[in-house]
């Protein structure tokens, strides 16, 4: 092998790989990974490949990891969008703002993960419009995890555009990039002849020699060899005492050459490496008049070089970085991060972390900083960098008692929104070391903790009122810590479901003014007392809901699904809530969405993608050991199991539930347990058992604050009553119900109270009663409970004598439960309808015959008549004629009137009709 066009020795396979790379991406987009040992070559055939790129035609964008900015989310991707602030200029303005917020370029709400990356690609598109785009990243082992993940979403992205995404990384930290399947080009250490070569080429006044010596020390990695023949010179006549020396030192190579240059240029170049963006920007203003100048010594010396348009410096290799850290004292460490934090004072996060790093004793003006930057890190959804930005203000907190509010904030965040809870135990470890006062933020940490991890509702119950009880109130909404400690102790009440625990809390809330839907005094008045919900409330809680597409703050999200999902309004969050759960950066958060996505696809009759949303809920509960949360999957997963049939199952979570939760006291878990129970119970038409577990979550007559399951469970309660010949119960709990006045929260709602007080009606008044529940506006969004709704007016009518008109509303309701999949509820409705004398419950199928009336409902149909038109001429109802010609379509093979006319005078005049 020889030298390539480039001037490199001994890569002209991976020279000719990489300008294969690039025509491809030119034309149809592409990626490639440089994987190799450091030193062996890779940033040298990044610069080649670059140089090759602008030949071509193609813009060439770059960017590079650094180990100083790991925990700075999106520092990566910062250097890649700040070459293109043109294109970003002309991005639709959400892109735009999600890009900017995520940056820390602008203000505002918090962009999903999703949307600074779809924003991302955007960006990289409209930059490619009038020529190829070349991204380059080198060191991609050293980019932080948000932009990684921005990386490689892009590059999985690339197929059809033209933009070729190149990158590097090592071999051996590279792991979690690698994992995801890009393809690679491994880089090798130069064989023995092309080292020697490269070599020749480069200190041909060496002795040959001295040459061989430094080829086998070096191994074949090329950086290695131009470092120690370059530090061998002037001793080529000791060449073994150079081999066994520091020379073989790479990096203190690079330090000595750091260490020869002018004070000042190590001045410029320690800003340089402390602010890893290499803007030259923010370096001009860090090193003052005239500190740019001091570059030009090191670019020389190629340790660093400017780009062609002089907006960016980069280090030659990250080993320079090194050396230049490395050579620094500490006091010019801060020195220079002092110099950086004023030059970013419109960065709030990134300004924060340098005055963090500046600072060594404590300081609350510092500490205070901090404490914002993290509080903006929450904002852009980046729980992590939060969480490290408050343990450091804590660090630099003077006062003990912020100090321990702090950190209790940060393991706070650790739990509840990312999802760590090691780290939210460790940093709970030190909050407890401290003999200050504990604070509203330790206990409702603790609190969490506790419930969470152990389903200790009574330890977290007693720390938190025992903390809010000492706190001041203010005269409006509590905030802060305040709302935090609330939040969690209405957590802890809800899930006890116990007086001497909710109790309390109401005495709490009942001082408190009206505050947001996602407040915790809204979600305790709403889980306390359904029925005391206003429509004004509802409205508040609805324009909320329209305004979490423009929100990411996870905690905002759950907080107002939470509230949402006891008023039937999830379909609205349901996006929002889903957003939580891909973007995977606040596990902890990601749980309750999953809630919220399984529970929405259970109401709305998804009954397989909920039990898996409930399935995927409780392994993730379990492998982080969320344990309380891995209970609501069970009960979700139970309920789907109970409307499908599937009574094995359905026990199965059932006992679950009740053997984690029944002796911790937690019974509200058990309630809902029992109300799967009681649903299952009842599609299998065993009514004494659905009556003893319904009446397990309260009495007949009675709905008990603090316990939404009696009001989601009275329909099984009344039916069960009704069908055990319960009646004066039924009636009580119908009553019940119906004085709640929980009808205007939903149509749900509606449709539940106006279907148990049909059921317990008197027998001149069910008829009226039913037709005026199936008539409530919006029910259909809610299919099981209207073919419930339809089996129990059936199974009444068919009591009365009504099997014409029973009929009608059995083989409605059979065909709803066909089409959702409930095998126990079709069973349920198949054998009414045998009852009234129908032998055939299906839907009708392509080539059966019509009966009699359906023919004749089919013709008259055909003509143009509508149905109340067609049931004033057959003197039956329209709900009879819909329900015919919902038989009729598929018989025919058609799905619409307007196929009627063409598909009966297609009918054989043989085809004989049969009676039902």
């Amino acid at each position: 092998m020889g030298v390539g066009p480039t001037g490199l020795v001994g890569r002209e396979g991976e020279l000719a790989e990489l300008a294969a790379f690039l025509d491809m991406a030119g034309m149809d987009g592409a990626v490639l990974l440089l994987t190799g040992e450091p030193g062996v070559g890779k940033t040298a055939l990044l610069d080649a490949t670059a140089e090759l790129a602008v030949a071509k035609g193609m813009r060439v964008v770059r960017g590079s990891g650094d180990e100083y900015e790991t925990d700075i989310s999106f520092a990566g991707l910062h250097q890649l969008v700040g070459w293109l602030t043109g294109e970003l200029g002309r991005l639709p303005r959400s892109m735009r703002e999600a890009l900017e917020v995520a940056l820390g370029l602008g203000a505002g709400p918090a962009p999903s993960r999703i949307a600074v990356l779809n924003a991302a690609l955007s960006l990289f598109d409209e930059a490619a419009k009038e020529r190829p785009l070349l991204l380059v990243v080198d060191d991609l082992h050293a980019v932080d995890q948000a932009s990684r993940a921005a990386v490689g979403f892009v590059a999985r992205r690339l197929g059809g555009r033209r933009i070729g995404l190149l990158g590097a990384g090592r071999t051996e930290s590279d792991e979690s990039f690698r994992s995801t399947g890009l393809p690679e080009l491994e880089i090798a250490p130069l064989g023995d002849s092309d080292a020697l070569r490269l070599l020749s080429r480069r200190f041909a006044h060496l002795p040959r020699r001295v040459l061989s010596t430094v080829a086998h020390e070096a191994q074949g990695n090329p950086l290695a060899l131009l470092e120690f023949a370059g530090a061998s010179g002037g001793r080529h006549g000791q060449g073994a005492g150079w081999a066994s020396g520091q020379g073989r030192d790479v990096r203190a190579l690079y330090s000595a050459r750091v260490g020869r240059l002018p004070h000042r240029t190590r001045e410029v170049l320690l800003l340089a490496a402390l602010e890893g963006s290499g803007d030259i920007g923010i370096l001009e203003a860090a090193g003052g008049p005239g500190g740019l100048d001091g570059l030009a010594p090191a670019e020389r010396d190629h340790l660093v070089m400017v780009a062609e348009n002089g907006r960016v410096v980069r280090f030659r290799h990250p080993l320079v970085r090194a050396a230049v850290v490395d050579g620094s004292t500490g006091e010019q460490r801060r020195s220079a991060h002092r110099r950086l934090a004023d030059a970013l004072a419109d960065q709030p996060e990134r300004r924060g972390d340098h005055l963090a790093r500046a600072t060594t004793a404590p300081d609350e003006a510092v500490a205070a900083v901090v404490e914002s930057a993290a509080r903006s890190s929450l904002r852009r959804g980046d729980a992590d960098g939060a969480i490290a930005r408050l343990r450091r203000a804590a660090e630099l907190s003077p006062d003990r008692t912020v100090r321990r509010r702090r950190l209790s904030q940060a393991a706070y965040v650790a739990a509840w929104v990312a999802g760590h809870l090691e780290v939210s135990h460790e940093i709970m470890r030190e909050v407890e070391g401290d003999p200050a006062a504990r604070s509203l933020s330790a206990a409702a940490t603790a609190g969490f903790l506790v419930l969470v991890t152990e389903g200790d509702a009574d330890t977290a119950h007693v720390l938190l009122m025992e903390a809010i009880e000492q706190a001041p109130m203010s005269p409006g909404p509590p905030s802060g810590e305040l709302e935090t400690a609330l939040f969690t102790l209405t957590l802890a009440s809800q899930y006890s479901g116990r007086p001497e625990h909710w109790q309390p809390l109401s005495r709490v809330l009942a001082q408190l003014p009206a505050a947001s839907p996602a407040a915790a005094a809204s979600l305790g008045r709403v889980h306390h007392d359904l029925s005391s919900i206003t429509d004004g409330m509802l409205r508040r809680l609805d324009e909320e809901i329209s305004r979490l597409r423009d929100r990411s703050d996870a905690d905002v999200v759950i907080r107002t699904a939470l509230t949402a999902s006891y008023l039937d309004r999830l379909p609205g969050c349901r996006e929002a809530v889903s957003r939580v759960i891909r973007d995977g950066g606040a596990v902890g958060s990601s749980m309750p969405a999953l809630m919220f996505v399984a529970l929405d696809d259970l109401y709305a009759g998804r009954w397989q993608p909920s039990a898996d949303a409930a399935d995927e809920l409780i392994a993730l509960s379990e492998e982080t050991g969320y344990h309380l949360f891995a209970q609501v999957g069970h009960y979700i997963a139970a309920m789907a199991a109970a409307q499908r049939g599937d009574l094995d199952a359905c026990r199965r979570h059932c006992e679950a539930v009740w053997g984690w939760s029944g002796p911790k006291g937690l019974r509200r878990l058990e309630n809902c347990a029992h109300q799967a129970a009681a649903r299952a119970a009842l599609g299998a038409a065993d009514f004494e058992t659905a009556f003893r577990h319904a009446t397990a979550i309260c009495a007949p007559g009675v709905l008990p604050p603090f316990n939404p399951e009696a009001v989601w469970s009275a329909p099984d309660l009344v039916e069960a009553a009704v069908r055990t010949g319960r009646h004066a119960e039924a009636r009580r709990h119908a009553d019940a119900l119906r004085d709640a006045g929980v009808g205007h929260l939903s149509s749900r709602f509606a449709l539940s109270s106006a279907t148990v007080t049909a059921m317990t009606s008197a027998a001149e008044d069910m008829v009226r009663c039913f037709e005026e529940a199936l008539g409530l506006p919006g029910v259909e969004q809610w299919p099981f409970e209207v073919g419930r709704a339809r089996l129990v007016y059936g199974e009444a009518l068919r009591r009365q004598g009504l099997n014409r008109e029973a009929r009608v509303q059995l083989a409605a309701a059979h065909g709803r439960f066909e089409e959702l999949g409930a095998r126990s509820w079709e069973a349920r409705a198949a054998a009414e309808l045998r009852a009234t004398g129908m032998t055939r419950t299906g839907r009708g199928k392509a080539g059966e015959a019509l009966t009699p009336q359906e023919l004749e409902v089919a013709r008259l149909a055909a003509t143009g008549l509508s149905n109340p038109q067609i049931a004033s001429r057959l003197f039956l109802s329209p709900r009879t004629v819909s329900s015919h010609l919902y038989r009729v379509f598929p018989k025919l093979g058609i799905t619409s009137r307007a196929g009627l006319r063409d598909a009966l005078e297609a009918l054989p005049p043989e085809l004989p009709a049969t009676r039902l």
